[in-house]
């Protein structure tokens, strides 16, 4: 079968607790294949997320916003298998603990140890992103339009965004998971991505568009310019970091 083919049920298998067949291939070309399916990934979650707030109005369109949130955000943590939040800890606990210094920042993100930040980190995460989607379901009740929308849209534009960073930072590590896709992030495959992407925020986000498209390029600037300067480069755990901060912002963004 083909790589593409591979690489999809790859890219799926490792973002996600969604169940797969048995990958017979996992070398190199399909690692670096996979890399351009994580935006599909993001789609899928979407496509989840959106049928649960669906299916909680159908049952109860009364149904309290704060728990219709809740269950929408333990949907999205079960999907990713928390795998992105552990990228959250890992980054807050080496940020501080490091002290400004690189080598100590990245011998602190390999220790499996959780430390103080790393669950504060997590705990302001995911609240962020429950009090952001409360406040759209109560915004958008109504009309779900928008906060539909969003919730397809920002789980894609959060896994193209870590493209993005392999494609203009280079990966910090001798050895990795990620270190076998960094040559087939190209710039000009990145800039059709986000093209397409574009296409979609118009008619997903209509008059937010623009807003949520220019606060994901300050992000991704930010965190990687933030990135540059502690590490010179991006790490497994800081692409997770990413994705997270990410969501989270463009949540508050759209809530806003």
């Amino acid at each position: 079968m083909s790589t593409y083919y591979w690489g999809f049920w790859y890219a799926l298998i490792f973002l996600s607790r969604v169940p797969g067949p048995y990958l017979k291939r996992v070398d190199k070309e399909v690692q670096q294949a996979a890399m351009w399916f994580y935006p599909i990934v993001g789609a899928i979650l979407g496509l989840l997320l959106v049928s649960l707030v669906l299916l909680c109005y159908l049952y109860n369109p009364k149904a309290s916003f704060l728990l219709v949130a809740a269950l929408v955000l333990a949907l999205w943590v079960y999907f990713t298998g928390a795998m992105h939040l552990d990228g959250v800890a890992d980054t807050a606990d080496a940020w501080v603990g490091g002290l400004g210094n690189h080598e100590r920042t990245l011998e602190i993100m390999k220790d499996p140890r959780v430390g103080a930040m790393a669950v504060a980190a997590m705990i302001v995460v995911l609240l962020v992103k429950l009090v952001a989607i409360a406040a759209l379901l109560e915004q958008t009740h109504s009309d779900l339009g928008l906060l539909l929308g969003g919730l397809l849209l920002i789980p894609m534009l959060a896994r193209a965004g870590i493209i993005g960073l392999m494609a203009t930072t280079s990966y910090v590590r001798k050895q990795g998971m990620v270190s076998d896709t960094q040559s087939a992030a190209t710039k000009s495959k990145v800039l059709v991505m986000g093209a397409v992407l574009a296409l979609l925020a118009l008619p997903l986000l209509q008059e937010k568009a623009l807003l949520i498209l220019l606060v994901w390029l300050a992000v991704l600037v930010g965190y990687r310019a933030a990135l540059k300067k502690r590490l010179g480069g991006y790490t497994g755990d800081t692409l997770g970091a990413a994705v997270e901060i990410q969501e989270a912002v463009l949540l508050v963004a759209l809530a806003l």
